[in-house]
């Protein structure tokens, strides 16, 4: 018990060191974990890479955006390590080089009537044009109460054990903390492994999953399916499940590729998945052209992804059920999959619902 304590307070000391030192950071715990990890260094030192890079060698932390064109993919090469392994002292040597102000949060919330309108005419277009799928997101944005980021994170691991916990801190370019229930690309040196994630309703819920969730996940899962064929790959598909997050849960089909692939070769399948119709839409140019009209904020990180990369193996997570924070601010973003069938009223209670995540932990 005693050493728990302590990692959990090294952790603290370390999360207020970096955003009051300014110096980048990032802090996560892995689905069905107890243990928290930590890594940090100084700003000139993160590295950016264009599109769905991936470094070709080395380890650390990586954190892309939603539009790889619009925002770099940032990448810390530092190894994570422990909570409980923090050396205070090593957190002195970690100076600012970037200067600016806080990251400022400017509220983009939209009224239900504005987000019907929306929905109106992505499913029109889905109706009677090329538009299979498009997720249509929204945001949340409110004051932030007297809760600090890690009692934040230490109230989302506690209530979502299932999920994959992170906190990163970008001086001058936002600080994000969230709980994703979706693996984007998990390697072990033998099988590549992704998921088909999508559908959503309340947890719980003991009728059958209705038609517009079940093709709007079966999309998703085929697109998948038939990228990777396309590669030359041979995937091999799992049995659909319900997959429970929080207030919701989701149609899950399992998607995974043996082989020994070096780094350049994942990156052309990252390239593949990001971003998958589960946060895009179907056909992907158009979907997200779609988005970019329709919506009116920036995605930034929403939607990216995120996750430690070493040497024998790459965890990388959709970045959902995620919220941009400052000392004065919190903004959650929430979306949800439109097809032809889609309804304004049920794709707005299902944002509601996953907003749920977060904010059962704000208020807690």
């Amino acid at each position: 018990m005693s050493e728990v304590f302590d990692a959990v307070r090294l952790l603290s000391q370390a999360i207020e060191t970096s955003l009051q030192n300014r110096f980048p950071a990032f802090v996560f715990r892995m689905p069905g974990d107890d243990t928290f990890y930590w890594g940090a260094c100084v700003g000139n030192a993160l590295d950016l890479f264009p599109g769905n890079t991936l470094p070709e060698e080395g380890e650390g932390f990586f954190f892309a955006p939603f539009d790889t064109e619009a925002l770099p993919t940032l990448f810390f090469p530092v190894k994570p390590i422990p909570a409980g392994a923090i050396e205070v002292e090593d957190l002195k040597k970690l100076r600012p080089v970037l200067s600016g102000e806080e990251s400022s949060i400017v509220c983009s919330d939209i009224s239900y009537e504005q987000y019907k309108n929306q929905v109106d005419n992505l499913v029109e277009e889905a109706s009677c044009g090329m538009l299979k799928k498009a997720v249509l997101s929204r945001t949340v944005t409110l004051a932030r109460p007297a809760v600090s980021d890690m009692q934040l994170i230490l109230r989302l691991a506690a209530k979502y054990s299932s999920a994959f916990i992170s906190w990163v801190h970008l001086p001058g370019r936002g600080r994000w903390i969230g709980a994703t229930p979706e693996t984007l690309l998990d390697y072990d040196g033998k099988v590549l492994s992704t998921m088909a994630l999508a559908g959503t309703r309340r947890a719980g819920s003991e009728e059958p999953w209705g038609e517009k969730e079940v093709e709007e996940q079966q999309i998703v899962a085929d697109y998948i399916v038939r990228s990777l064929e396309k590669e030359g790959f041979i995937p091999e598909v799992g049995a659909r499940s319900t997959r429970v997050a929080g207030q919701v849960e989701h149609l899950c089909t399992p998607v995974s590729v043996p082989g020994n692939f070096d780094r350049r070769r994942l990156s052309d399948i990252l390239n593949i998945l990001h971003p998958t119709p589960a946060v895009g839409g179907y056909p992907k140019a158009l979907a997200m052209e779609w988005i970019h009209r329709v919506e009116q904020h920036d995605r930034r990180y929403y939607g990216g992804y995120l996750g430690p990369v070493s040497r024998k193996k790459i965890r990388l997570f959709v970045n959902l059920r995620c919220m941009e924070v400052n000392d004065t601010t919190l903004k959650l973003y929430v979306g949800g999959g439109l097809t032809a069938l889609s309804c304004p009223e049920s794709e707005w209670k299902e944002t509601e619902a996953k907003a749920q995540t977060l904010l059962s932990v704000i208020n807690d």
